[in-house]
């Protein structure tokens, strides 16, 4: 009876250290691959490199923390703009290329300090840009229809939820351009060409996505139909209108920028549509019409309410009854 428990407790034990070392093996992958990833040369990451990742941490989801602190790791103790720049593009590829799993734990390690993004020591305005634009990037997850959209959104009430939805993702997009539009280079012959051209490829490719949704928002906030309930709404939404009407000439500029400096040359760029002051002065006006409107429904409510007033008459006729129809 003792041997047979001993060969068990044996038996348990190496079991524990077969986990153990095929979680160390499976940890030394990932740290080998994050290394490939950044190395020093002016080369694109390889795809096989960012799949294989993706493949050992889909297998153990606990590994995403080893992961964040790789990257962050890498970033903390280089001073290589190339390497830096690879890090970056490494974890932009990563979200790209993840399932929502992996968004959300990826997500979990930067909201809880493990992922971070620390290039104090650099002055390279590209990389500091694209750093400012991932940490935005973090809010967002890619939807089943492949758009991207906000992880992080209001939970207003019910009736106000449409109006609060809206506004908050033609927000968020305002937001998610003006970084996208931030991360434009400055001609610095320095630079590492081919891999600050994948990183500004991902850039525009998302940045097409978020403008798609942007636009579908103009189309519902400046539509007739379109109803904001509360004060703070219409004082929102202009906001928004006023903001684009500067942001739509900017974003038609930096992809005409792109273009004349033969970045993204294989894609297709969206045709922007320039948001005038015509047309938030047309919102304003709609706005104080239903805001009037309403004034003028609540005034002749009250008034029909005072004009109908309720009288108690006390009557001067006493009625008797017989006693049967009292009993009854």
């Amino acid at each position: 009876m003792l041997v047979k428990v001993k060969r068990k407790l044996w038996a348990a034990l190496g079991s524990s250290k077969a986990r153990h070392g095929g979680r160390k093996k499976l940890l030394v992958r990932i740290q080998v691959a994050v290394a490939q990833c950044t190395g020093h040369g002016d080369v694109p990451i390889e795809d096989r490199y960012v799949d294989e990742i993706l493949f050992l941490v889909s297998n153990a989801p606990v590994s995403a923390a080893f992961l964040s602190r790789r990257i962050s790791a890498r970033l903390a103790a280089t001073r290589d703009p190339v390497v830096a720049l690879k890090a970056l593009l490494l974890l932009h590829r990563l979200l790209r290329g993840g399932d929502r799993r992996f968004e959300r734990d990826i997500g979990t390690q930067w909201s809880s300090g493990e992922l971070e993004l620390d290039l104090s020591w650099c002055s390279h305005s590209f990389l500091v840009s694209y750093s400012s634009f991932l940490e935005e990037r973090m809010g967002w997850i890619i939807n089943h229809a492949g758009m991207l959209e906000p992880i992080r959104a209001p939970q207003p009430r019910e009736e106000e939820k449409d109006e609060s939805m809206v506004l908050h993702m033609i927000s968020r997009c305002q937001v998610f351009l003006d970084r996208a539009m931030e991360c434009l280079p400055h001609e610095e012959a320095s630079w590492p060409s081919q891999v600050m051209r994948s990183a500004l490829d991902i850039i525009l490719r998302e940045s097409f996505r978020v403008y798609r949704s942007f636009c579908d928002g103009l189309v519902i906030l400046l539509s007739g139909s379109f109803q904001l309930r509360k004060p703070s709404g219409d004082f929102l939404a202009l906001g928004i209108l006023k903001e684009a009407c500067i942001q739509t000439p900017r974003l038609h500029e930096f992809y005409e920028n792109c273009k004349r400096r033969n970045l993204g040359r294989i894609l297709d760029f969206p045709s922007v549509g320039i948001i005038t002051t015509d047309q938030v002065s047309v919102m304003r006006q709609h706005q104080n019409e239903v805001q009037e409107n309403n004034v003028e429904e609540s005034e002749a409510s009250r008034s029909r309410f005072a004009s109908s007033k309720l009288e108690t008459k006390i009557s001067q006729v006493w009625v008797a009854f017989d006693e049967e129809e009292s009993r009854g």
